[in-house]
């Protein structure tokens, strides 16, 4: 980053206590291939604000702290990260794309940011109340106080609307379908980014089927046909699918009901539960969400916990290969997907009736230098680790609307 007048594009991913943003050129012909001039983190702690960035090309980074000034993203700690940019960068800001996790039914990734949309977005709070309100805050945030700032918003769920009706009904009245209880299914910036990139690790199975796990805190699985999406096991909500950090994943709705009936159990208190205290967590007995550190521990529920998660994992994977009919390649990507490779070889050795045959080699290269390519060569079934980037996702939706518009 060089030249002052050089306009800019903020890439915005809001978490319950970090915001990872990215700042990519937002000259006209980076539309067409977007670049990244640097990543960074804000994390939010318990008595500090740390902000970590680092040039795109350059092994240093540069550290700054605050004071914590403010419990939400919409306070203190975005007036600090856009202080910090207009100080620190070498261009000026035309445009900002934060990830939104629930876009409702909207086919298109993204969409310009005006009061109307605002007020859309909040009303799927509902149906997202741990995500969307984070995702919605650096909006408002930056609509009240940089309102020269054009906003695109990038919504998670859109890569899914090729769903078929099968894929998207409960069993329940269409009355309420017809309100929305409907199964959305997430990650779609993740999923559309290694949809992007497949074709370079394996072309014959980037035209076929393919089972992406994206595999972190928050945990899914998409079957793709040909690069669309033809199946996911998150649904309605963010609750659903895999055992996931402190999320439970499938649950029967009777243990729901048993929890309100003969535990007494408020809406709210049942709602911290499914969202702050299951999972990873809750299974290892508290001993973590993070799944390093069970993987580091020796304890029983440490192992009983990933145990857990790894049988929900081939399990799923069963699923959505029934839908696709049969699986050409399974890719893994996130934190867990792309760094674990202990949980990685246990979820291939369950789905070896699949055909899939490991590379055990593959098992005994340092984890700094992960090889893409999991399987033997002759397996039936390909398998590969691919680092995702929902950010470039992000970048590419909101740059091509930019320069559509102006």
């Amino acid at each position: 980053m060089t030249d002052r007048s050089q306009p800019l594009l903020l890439v915005l991913n809001t978490g319950s206590s970090s915001i990872k943003f990215s700042l990519y050129s937002a000259a006209p012909l980076a539309a067409f291939e977007p670049q990244c001039l640097g990543n960074g983190s804000f994390e939010v702690r318990k008595d500090t604000e740390r902000l970590i960035f680092q040039n795109t090309g350059s092994a240093a980074q540069k550290h700054e702290e605050w004071p914590r000034n403010g419990a939400s993203p919409d306070s203190g700690t975005l007036a600090n990260l856009m202080g910090w940019i207009e100080r620190h960068t070498d261009g000026q800001l035309c445009a900002a794309a934060p990830r939104v996790v629930h876009g409702g039914s909207r086919t298109q990734v993204a969409a310009r940011v005006d009061a109307a949309l605002m007020a859309e977005m909040q009303a799927l709070v509902p149906l997202a109340p741990l995500h969307q309100p984070l995702c919605l805050a650096p909006m408002t945030y930056l609509s009240r106080e940089h309102g020269g700032l054009v906003q695109f918003a990038c919504f998670d769920n859109a890569f899914h609307h090729s769903l078929d009706a099968l894929e998207t009904r409960f069993g329940l009245p269409a009355s309420l379908t017809a309100q929305g209880l409907r199964r959305y299914g997430f990650h779609g910036l993740s999923y559309e980014y290694i949809a992007s990139v497949f074709p370079h690790y394996d072309q014959r199975a980037a035209e076929g089927r393919t089972i992406v796990a994206h595999l972190g805190n928050g945990a899914s699985l998409c079957a793709m046909h040909n690069r669309v999406s033809r199946g996911t096991t998150m649904g309605f909500s963010t609750l659903d699918g895999l055992l996931m950090g402190t999320r439970p994943g499938r649950l029967d709705p009777g243990v729901l009901l048993y929890l309100l009936r003969e535990q007494g159990m408020s809406v709210q208190a049942l709602e911290h539960l499914l969202y702050h205290e299951c999972g990873l967590l809750g299974v290892s007995g508290g001993i973590s969400s993070d799944m390093r550190e069970l993987s580091a521990s020796q304890a029983p529920e440490a192992r009983e916990a990933i145990a857990l998660f790894v049988r929900s994992v081939v399990r799923e994977i069963g699923s959505l290969a029934a839908i696709l009919g049969g699986v050409d390649a399974l890719v893994f990507t996130g934190g867990i997907g792309e760094h674990a490779a202990e949980v990685r070889n246990a979820i291939l050795d369950g789905c070896a009736w699949l055909g899939l045959k490991r590379d055990r080699s593959v098992a005994t290269q340092p984890a700094s230098q992960p090889a893409a390519r999991l399987s033997l060569p002759g397996s039936a079934v390909s398998a590969w680790t691919i680092a995702t980037d929902e950010n470039a996702v992000i970048a590419r939706h909101a740059l091509g609307l930019l320069h559509d518009r102006t």
